[in-house]
């Protein structure tokens, strides 16, 4: 035992002294990099990969989180119009004068078009998002089109503007160059090998990646043709170190500016201690924390039994001991700070309510469930809670542990009887989260709950499909309202994301807000 301490202590140290003092145009961050699996921004559909891809390839528009709600604002494109012709909305962009790339060549609507069919025909994990709008493989040559060197047209289903902006932004949307990615091809690839931990001349974002070299780090160098101007941090250096507490250990040390995931137990420690030199900076998470309940099984068929376990759940016992306070209540299947957001918190502990919806529904003395969840920590936990609260009403809770992939596997086969999950939010827009915990016809939440209900599913429709914003806030407050107490999900939290980060370092919490779906580096400074 003592000799398997001093080897953990020595590989510390060893690892402690490999760093040296960080510039002051040079950000460092210590992080794992084992969920990378590709930079290329047809490809890339990892949340932290996705905010390096993001930095390296602009869009024709970019997401801001400056304001109270997370929006689409032009980048590449300096405008655009659009109109409604028969089933489509005819979106047409007009490029800003002068775009380069990071090795000087034309940025064109050719290349838009390029980059666009190309997420297309390599059709990976972003592809979906594409076909959200009614972008194909089969239909790209008439929905997708350059009309000069400077104008893009884009023909997408009749949907609300932020759903379209929103989409298009990268990092699927990035912009990459055609001219370098046709000539790095190999065997019809269309550039992925080559674009896979690299971006020279390949993107126009206010980055560039110089190379990810896996398990060590990945070197971004500023771009000084990005049209909005050379960012203040001239290199960033992703230090891939895998254990949070030597990440924690260094960034104390001064040796990174960023420790990039750490446990819970030591942002709390951060939060009460508050050493010198340190800070720790948090932002709520675009994701959510639910439990569901499948409609189609036994008890869960009746309302007032779902309402019963919303009722029971102790939810500041979960957001408090769980989550040591990093997490906001919201019991709204939609992010705070989202447009169309209302506050929604009806539900708090009751179990006398509890127990009389249970006996209204024909349960006086309960029922026997199985909550099936991932054997992460926190997960386990927030099991247990449950399984204690629903213990008070007489619900027994026999909690079943699978790994993430067979759980969601079962999941998506409706096998459940309850599960504990959680939902990342792939664009800010109410419609990416109405659809699928409200509308069974997309065949995602709703649909893996068997909650087949017609007039949320009508109501998440027509809010999406709706150009007017005034109607479209009227259409999600009537859906919010409805869904809470109808449907079968019972929200836990958003979570909040955090970092511990050098006081040398400006902007962070500027940089991190809108984070999992954006995250600026070019607001980042140093002191």
């Amino acid at each position: 035992m003592l000799k398997k301490l001093l080897i953990v202590v020595l590989t510390l140290m060893l690892t402690l002294t490999s760093f040296a003092k960080t510039p002051k145009d040079t950000l460092v961050i210590a992080a794992t990099t084992q969920i990378f699996i590709s930079l290329d921004p047809a490809v890339c559909y990892e949340t932290f990969a996705a905010a390096v891809v993001t930095a390296a390839y602009a869009g024709l528009t970019k997401l801001d989180a400056s304001g109270d709600v997370i929006k689409p604002v032009p980048d590449l494109a300096e405008s655009w119009t659009v109109v409604q012709e028969g089933d489509r909305l005819v979106w047409t962009f007009k490029l800003r004068e002068g775009l380069v790339f990071s090795n000087g060549d034309p940025l064109t609507a050719e290349d838009v078009v390029f980059s666009f069919k190309r997420v297309l025909m390599i059709g990976k994990s972003p592809v979906w998002l594409f076909n959200e709008l009614g972008l194909t493989k089969e239909n790209m040559d008439e929905t997708i089109v350059a009309l000069d060197p400077r104008t893009v047209v884009l023909k997408t289903k009749v949907l609300a503007k932020n759903i379209v902006l929103s989409i298009i932004a990268p990092p699927w949307g990035g912009i990459v160059n055609k001219k370098v990615v046709l000539a790095n091809e190999k065997d019809g690839d269309l550039g992925q090998a080559f674009l896979l931990d690299k971006s020279p001349g390949t993107g126009a974002g206010p980055y560039t990646i110089v190379e990810w070299k896996r398990n060590e780090h990945v070197i971004l160098q500023s771009n000084p043709r990005y049209w909005a101007g050379e960012p203040p941090i001239k290199k960033i250096i992703i230090k891939d170190v895998p254990e949070e507490t030597t990440r924690f250990l260094l960034v104390q040390k001064g040796d990174v500016d960023v420790a990039w995931g750490v446990t819970t137990e030591q942002a709390a420690q951060l939060r009460e201690s508050k050493p010198k030199g340190i800070r720790l900076v948090t932002t709520p998470s675009q994701s959510n924390e639910y439990v569901a309940m499948n409609v189609g099984w036994g008890p869960f068929k009746d309302p007032r039994v779902r309402l019963a376990i919303k009722y029971a759940i102790d939810y500041d016992a979960i957001i408090n001991s769980v989550r040591r306070g990093f997490a906001v209540l919201n019991q709204n299947f939609m992010p705070i700070g989202y447009f169309g957001y209302i506050e929604l918190n009806p539900f708090k502990r009751d179990v006398q309510k509890a127990k009389q919806l249970l006996a209204e529904a024909g349960y006086p003395d309960g029922f026997e469930v199985e909550l099936l969840t991932n054997p992460t920590e926190i997960r386990q936990n927030e099991a247990v809670i449950i399984q204690a609260n629903l213990a008070e009403i007489g619900i027994k809770v026999n909690i079943t542990l699978m790994p993430a992939s067979e759980m969601y596997a079962k999941y998506r086969q409706q096998g459940h009887q309850m599960i504990l999950a959680g939902w990342g939010i792939d664009y800010p827009d109410p419609d990416a989260l109405a659809k699928p915990f409200a509308n069974y016809r997309v065949k995602q939440l709703a649909w893996r709950n068997m909650w087949y209900d017609d007039y949320a599913a009508d109501l998440a429709e027509k809010a999406g499909a709706e150009f007017d914003d005034q109607r479209r806030l009227e259409l999600y407050k009537e859906l919010q309202e409805y869904w809470i107490y109808n449907s079968p999900f019972a929200m836990l939290y958003q979570p909040i994301d955090f970092w511990v980060v050098s006081d040398d370092v400006v902007g962070f919490e500027k940089a991190c807000k809108g984070y999992t779906l954006v995250f600026d580096f070019t607001k980042i400074s140093k002191k």
